[in-house]
Parts: C-alpha cells; structure tokens; sequence
C-alpha cells in the first residue's frame, strides 16, 4: 500500500457522527430514568398515606386500651371494701397521680410512657384495696 492509500478513508462505511447517536440515546434513557422516578414517586407517596393510617389507627387504639385501663383501675376502686391499709393506699395513689408531669399539648411520646406507667401502677395499688 501506498502513502497515499493510506491516507484515503474508505468511502463505503458512512456513519452518522457520534455526536447525533449519543444525544438521542441520552434522550431516551433520560425519558425512561424521568418515567421510572415519577412512578417511584408515586409508589412512595401511597406508601406514606398508608403509613399516616397506620399510625393513626395504632394511636387511636392504644388510647382506647388506655382509657379501658384508667375505667378498671376506677372501678376497681370503687368496688373495693373498707381493709386497715386502704385509706393509705387512696392516700398513695392520689399522690401518684398528683405527681404525674405531662405536656398533652406537645404531643410527646414520653408523656404516653408516662402515663401508662401511672396506670399501671395505680392498677397495682388498687388490686390490694
């Protein structure tokens, strides 16, 4: 071969410039990655609104268990019969109650905590009324 064969392309393979080729296929994967992020989106948001139920029906349960709790402690109370001790245990849980530090307005969880350790004890001292 010679110098100037050498320097001679071959005029029988005609391609597009690459440039064309990669800002179309950039285009398409683009599109695709655009689609694929909106129905994640989508996929997420639901997952979130089911999220927010379950968290409000978990609540909404856990007060009604509470309340349950607080109505047999009084209860228990009010059945109770006169014993030698039951005025001091009165005594006791009133304190306990007066001694109870919540913020319901804040909304926090360790005022929950708080609470259902109340109740728990005052269903203790009311069981030995």
């Amino acid at each position: 071969m010679t110098d100037q064969e050498m320097d001679e392309e071959p005029a029988a393979s005609v391609e597009p410039p690459a440039e064309d080729q990669s800002k179309s296929g950039k285009k398409k994967k683009e599109s695709k990655r655009k689609q694929r992020e909106a129905e994640a989106e989508k996929v997420l948001l639901a997952e979130l609104d089911h999220l927010r139920s379950l968290a409000r029906e978990t609540i909404a349960r856990f007060g009604e268990l509470l309340e349950t709790e607080i109505v047999q402690v009084r209860a228990t109370v009010s059945a109770s019969v006169g014993s030698s001790d039951r005025l001091a245990r009165l005594i006791t849980m009133i304190r306990a109650l007066e001694g109870l530090s919540v913020k319901p307005d804040k909304g926090r969880r360790k005022d929950l905590k708080r609470i259902e350790k109340l109740v728990a004890v005052l269903n203790r001292v009311a069981q030995k009324l």
